[in-house]
């Protein structure tokens, strides 16, 4: 009787969560009775299934989409977290790589299942990427869903587009074996400068297995497009020679004079001025700093264009926005109080570019030389300035982040109940050797931590409302920091929300015209085909759309206004924007330089 009883109970629990039904899309993985851990470092063959309604039910996961997947647990030290991240390949019948379209997101045939863990808002990955795109480049673009593993439940994820080149990504032109001479062999290029640690925890040796090369100055390169095993000799030369090249700048004595020639100032200032609105310290160290080279054009009337490095996409905001580690687990240095951070005042020495550069990296890596001295040349200050009062006067707006914050705390209320039962970590800090997963995966034994030797973050709050409002306010505290140091006050009403779409028509090329859950904002993005050109008192404004293009000052007064086709046009600077900072709109969304 006493066994029926218990039986009764139990799978009377198991029938609840069983019926329970998410309002965020489900994705259910199947590992064929494989452990999945970080100790798993090859791709492993499963299935995924995937409901992605406006609401889902458990219960209903074998009328799933499913498809075979390979997967592993990503990162470095992150990789030993309870709750990691994982890689995942989609494969076809015949084992070949398949693109997917998941969650309303343009086609990839591999993605990132990120585990935000010490990260207890849980919006600052999609919130960083989100603050880039703002300034009308590319950022990897997320979607949050709760997934299964086995039939475990592991909480709430995010999927997040992997950096890569495509026309729905990072839009450089194709470069082909082929192209090893003249303007062909100029890109496009896509690398990272990353220390690449090896998976048993921070302080171990770097794996240098896994870098292409080094630049002169010493720093690491991973190839992400051409990959090692298709990019041909001219070609690496080629990159390895256009670094050095920026590299020899600063060196023998040289002030660095025509770093202009090979770095794009638009994207540079606004790549900086990220890192340092989020405090993603990391690229400084050589560490999760992406870039890109775009092919050298030469239009019909032979005007030649040279393509350059463009700073991004920013990667990594686990523990930025106040979110790093706890100040207990700081020494006091009686020689440098910069690293006591606290609570109340946890923006370490003001600028991250200047801290990281004055205690010369982390473990010995070497800080790179050409970025900070173009961040001290008063050119590109005068750059940064002018284009962190373009971003903070609209896209980067107070009201505009609160618009953004606001509509992500409502959609994530009941998903964070769901994850904080499952994780009861708040008010805790996480990511240690001392952490355990008390529901392991299935098919897994239970393994010791390995992670850091020091919590990460996580002391901010004991509730998902603390932690969510804790970011909403360091952010805003590090805006107003910003302000006062860059000379600009905040005008009382946004003049632009959002830069202008490109939103190229993925889903007629998958042959599936229907209406997707997810919102067209989300494909914000550099346009290729929509910018302006500013040569004098002359505009030159490039446009696949259309419509109407205004001269805007930093309070919203319309300073001159037009209508414009399709293709290129040339217009005079009127006389009342001459000598005046203004932000040129289409359509009434800022269009980028």
């Amino acid at each position: 009787m006493f066994k029926k009883l218990i039986c009764i109970m139990a799978c009377s629990l198991l029938a609840g969560a069983f019926a329970q039904t998410y309002d965020l899309p489900i994705m259910f993985i199947d590992t064929k009775k494989r452990c999945l851990d970080y100790n798993v470092t090859q791709k492993i063959p499963a299935t995924i299934k995937i409901l992605d309604g406006k609401t889902n039910n458990v219960a209903d996961s074998s009328k799933a989409i499913q498809y075979d997947i390979g997967i592993k647990v990503r990162g470095n030290s992150s990789a030993t977290y309870p709750k990691p991240s994982y890689t995942v390949e989609f494969y076809d019948s015949t084992g070949k790589d398949m693109n997917v379209s998941l969650l309303g997101l343009p086609p990839s045939d591999d993605w990132i299942l990120h585990g935000p863990y010490v990260d207890k808002s849980m919006v600052r990955n999609p919130f960083g990427h989100w603050l880039f795109r703002q300034t009308g480049h590319y950022s990897p673009r997320t979607q949050h869903f709760d997934l299964y593993i086995n039939g475990r439940y592991r909480g709430v994820y995010e999927l997040t587009e992997r950096i890569k080149r495509g026309k729905y990504r990072i839009d450089v032109g194709e470069l082909k074996e082929t192209d090893i001479e003249g303007q062909n062999l100029t890109g496009g290029y896509i690398w990272e400068f990353d220390k690449k640690w090896s998976r048993t925890g921070a302080g171990e040796p770097i794996d240098n297995t896994i870098r292409d090369f080094k630049t002169s100055d010493g720093h690491n390169v991973v190839l992400i497009y051409p990959r090692k095993k298709k990019i041909t000799n001219e070609q690496k030369e080629y990159i390895q020679n256009y670094l050095g090249q920026l590299d020899s700048l600063y060196k023998g004595g040289k002030g660095g004079s025509g770093y202009e020639k090979y770095v794009d100032i638009v994207s540079a200032a606004d790549y900086i001025l990220h890192l340092e609105l989020t405090t993603n310290a990391d690229p400084y160290f050589a560490y999760n700093f992406f870039m890109y080279k775009p092919k050298d054009e030469t239009d019909k009337q032979g005007k030649k264009t040279a393509g350059k490095i463009n700073l991004g996409p920013p990667w990594g905001f686990e523990i930025t926005l106040c979110n790093n580690t706890h100040p207990e687990n700081y020494e006091i240095n009686n020689n440098d109080s910069t690293f006591l951070p606290t609570l109340e005042n946890c923006f370490v020495e003001g600028w991250e570019i200047n801290r990281v550069y004055k205690n010369n990296g982390l473990g010995g890596i070497r800080p790179i030389k050409w970025l900070l001295e173009m961040w001290k040349d008063s050119v590109f200050q005068t750059e940064m300035k002018k284009r962190w009062a373009e971003l903070r006067s609209g896209v980067w707006h107070t009201k505009t982040m609160d618009a953004y914050l606001d509509s992500m705390k409502t959609y994530l209320k009941n998903a964070a109940d769901r994850n904080f039962k499952r994780w009861p970590n708040l008010g805790k800090g996480s990511g240690s050797s001392d952490d355990k997963d008390l529901e392991p995966i299935k098919y897994c034994q239970e393994t010791k931590m390995l992670g850091n030797s020091v919590f990460m973050g996580g002391y901010n709050a004991d509730t998902w409302d603390g932690e969510f409002e804790h970011l909403r306010k360091k952010t805003k505290e590090r805006m107003a920091w910003m302000d006062e140091q860059l000379g600009f006050t905040e005008p009382e009403n946004p003049v632009v929300f959002e830069p202008i779409i490109h939103e190229p028509d993925w889903r007629a090329e998958m042959g599936d015209t229907s209406k997707v859950r997810i919102d067209a904002n989300n494909f914000s993005r550099h346009s290729p085909t929509n910018y302006f050109v500013v040569n004098s008192n002359r505009i030159e404004v490039q446009t696949d759309i259309g419509g109407t293009f205004a001269i805007v000052d930093l309070n919203g007064a319309v300073l001159y206004k037009t209508q414009i086709k399709t293709g290129t046009t040339t217009l005079q600077v009127p006389r009342n924007a001459r000598n005046k900072h203004w932000i040129a709109t289409l359509n009434g969304k800022m269009m980028n330089k």
